[in-house]
């Protein structure tokens, strides 16, 4: 069976059927937002519970303020990134879960920029979760270093884009193989560990640390730290350093992302995985 198209969609250019199909897929999620509110509402205050945690922790173990955010950020990072690692895959089983895949892979648009439009909404959410855990330990008390707001916002906007990449190569795991998630739940806690979340990566054991620098989490944190906190100890990269490493690492993983995505839904449309 052909799809056949009004004129008007084949004379879109390239960029036009981008934005258009970026518009659809977030206004898909905001309806199911809508659908949905007590959801939504429980997923923004739960960033709540964590900040009065360790605010409560650091004045029970009487540790400084700048301990305080030291934690908070590390903390703040991991719940904006597990956003856009896990938004893809969820997304995924969701759509084949209601048999909708399908209807999206028919749509004139190009394969590689389904993982974006997918995952857009929910890494902009988890951007904003982020920010907001921040924002809280900021009013609690917690020191941030204000002219350092916007180099981080780009970090963790390039962090984002890495971890987008991430995902897409677990959602190609789901599309061939129908399972995924232990894989991405692992490397999950493997980051939040690996990433020094709570911690300088530096109090790692050797053996171990090496790891570290192959997720984009450890990057994004400690960059994160120096810039909003410029009084921690000048140890490990400096901002610039982490900035351009995960830069790099970004562009090669987004591209390798995408086109395995496109690959593994070439795939499984010759072997008859996907009905198109």
């Amino acid at each position: 069976m052909t799809s056949v198209y009004p004129a008007t969609v084949h004379k879109r250019s390239r960029f036009t059927k981008v934005v258009d199909t970026l518009e659809a897929y977030i206004r898909i999620d905001l309806v199911e937002e809508r659908m949905f509110p007590a959801s939504t509402i429980m997923r923004y205050l739960a960033v709540v519970f964590p900040v009065l945690l360790y605010y409560f922790q650091s004045t029970f173990l009487t540790i400084s303020d700048e301990l305080f955010m030291t934690m908070l950020i590390g903390a703040a990072v991991i719940a904006g990134l597990q956003d856009a690692l896990t938004g893809l895959t969820g997304r995924l089983n969701f759509a084949m879960e209601r048999g909708t895949l399908e209807t999206y892979l028919v749509e004139p648009v190009p394969w590689a920029l389904i993982p974006v439009a997918m995952n857009i909404w929910r890494s902009v959410t988890g951007a904003l979760l982020a920010c907001v855990m921040v924002a809280l330990g900021w009013m609690l008390g917690g020191p941030v270093h204000a002219p350092g707001i916007p180099a981080a916002l780009l970090v963790l906007f390039l962090g984002i884009l890495a971890c987008n990449a991430l995902g897409s190569f677990a959602a190609s795991f789901i599309l061939l193989f129908k399972r995924g998630e232990p894989v991405v739940m692992l490397y999950s806690l493997a980051a939040s560990v690996l990433g020094g979340a709570l911690f300088p990566i530096e109090v790692l054991p050797v053996w171990i640390r090496w790891a570290s620098y192959l997720v984009p989490h450890s990057y994004v944190i400690a960059a994160e730290r120096r810039l909003l906190m410029p009084g921690m100890p000048a140890e490990g990269l400096s901002p610039l350093a982490a900035t351009l490493i995960l830069a790099g690492f970004t562009l090669v993983t987004f591209v390798a992302g995408l086109f395995v995505f496109d690959r593994s839904l070439r795939l499984a449309r010759r072997l008859g995985i996907l009905s198109i």
